[in-house]
This record gives structure tokens, sequence and C-alpha cells, in this order.
């Protein structure tokens, strides 16, 4: 299926990639956590085409039990949160237009999936943070308060998370890896940062479409993990 899946990519669809990937990589080395630079250089990904998703599936399993499934759209919550419980990353398997991409409107792409999204799932502490959350949702399916304080936590964690790295703020939320523009917002000077905390991240709204009023910064990728008890905690309290 995913062989068929790559033989659908046009020329033009492989320029994109080749022109995304590069404007990203030419911003990454300075403004990425060094675990996701160590994660893109595990990944290896092309330069010059869109990826085929069985060879980032095969990279993947080298470091977690983790991998990538090729979807046309994003699955609905309780499906995509079951994929997340049993360790598997929807990816979207269309890429943005020319226009989306001289315009750097970041679309919910390939691109943003696979540049975003696979390079920590080489990364042990934050897989099992990623399905740590996928299990609360799944106890929790059937109460939209809870999910809807996951979605908090999913977002300015995994989408829009920053990282303290040696006295610097680096990104390595998914969005902003696959965005230049959110990229250079999030790091300036004026824009509102907070220290990674569960009680203000779920009483942050998050915005589709438009850069955050906020940013979240962790010190590591162990307090994501060590950080569920804390959002269970939390979330027990707000709907006791």
């Amino acid at each position: 299926m995913t062989k068929q899946i790559y033989s659908n990519y046009t020329e033009q669809d492989h320029l994109i990639w080749t022109s995304l990937f590069s404007r990203m990589m030419l911003m990454l080395p300075e403004v990425a956590d060094q675990a996701v630079l160590d994660g893109l250089k595990k990944m290896g990904f092309p330069a010059d085409h869109v990826p085929d998703f069985d060879e980032i599936n095969k990279r993947i399993s080298t470091f977690t039990d983790w991998e990538i499934v090729p979807l046309e759209e994003m699955v609905e919550d309780h499906e995509f949160i079951g994929m997340l419980a049993d360790n598997k990353y929807p990816c979207r398997t269309w890429i943005r237009s020319l226009e989306d991409m001289e315009s750097e409107v970041d679309a919910y792409d390939i691109f943003h999936d696979v540049m975003g999204h696979t390079p920590l799932l080489t990364k042990p502490h934050y897989c099992n943070y990623l399905r740590g959350l996928g299990k609360l949702a799944q106890e929790n399916l059937g109460n939209e308060k809870v999910i809807s304080l996951l979605k908090k936590v999913y977002w300015h964690t995994i989408q829009f998370g920053l990282k303290a790295s040696d006295n610097n703020l680096k990104i390595y939320g998914a969005h902003m890896l696959s965005s230049r523009a959110e990229t250079i917002y999030s790091l300036s000077a004026g824009v509102p940062k907070y220290d990674f905390n569960i009680t203000k991240i779920m009483d942050t709204p998050y915005s589709k479409g438009k850069f955050q009023e906020r940013y979240f910064a962790i010190n590591n990728f162990s307090q994501l993990f060590n950080s569920l008890d804390d959002i269970k905690t939390e979330i027990e309290k707000r709907i006791a």
C-alpha cells in the first residue's frame, strides 16, 4: 500500500518537499533542540524527494517500537487517541500546495507530520509520554472536559513545545519544526514563555491557524514523561 502511495507523488510534490526541507534544514541547526537534530540525523530524510513510509518506519524501528501510519486525512479523536496508546502515529499523505509553501502557511500535511513528529519518535522518554497521553485519553473517552484538557497538554507540548538548553530556548514542538514563521515568532523577545507547568497549561487555550499566545518550555524530555501522574492528578481535581 505504501509503495502505491509513494508512486502517486508528482514531480511538483517532490519539488515542494525539496524546497520545504531545504528551508527548514538551513534554520534548524540554530534553533532546534539537540534531541531533534539527533533524531533528524537518525531518520536521514532525503533532501530531494518525498520520503517513503516503509523506509521511515524501518528507521524508527531501530530506536523504538513506534511506527507511522499513512492516512489521507487525520482520523477522529477517538481513533487518534487509540493509535497513540498503541504506539502508532497517524501521518497524512498529501503535501501542501506551492501557494501555501510560498506564503509560509504551515499546513498539516506529510511534511508537518514527517518532519515535525518522527525525529522524536526515536526518543524513548518522548514516546512513553506520547503513549501515556493516549492511554489517559482512552480511559476518559466519554468525558469531553477531560479530552479538552488533554488536548491542551498535547498542543502545548507535542505541537508547540520549547526546551531550555544552555541558557537558551530551543524548539522541539512538531508545528515549529515544520514552520519557519512560527519558530521565529516563538523564540522572539517579548513573546510570553513559561516554565513547564501542568496547571498553567490546562488554563491556556490553544489557537489553530494563528500563532500561540504563550509557549511552555521543558528542561528535559524525562520531565514530560514524569508529568503524567501530575496530569492525571490535575484532571481528577478539575472533574471532582
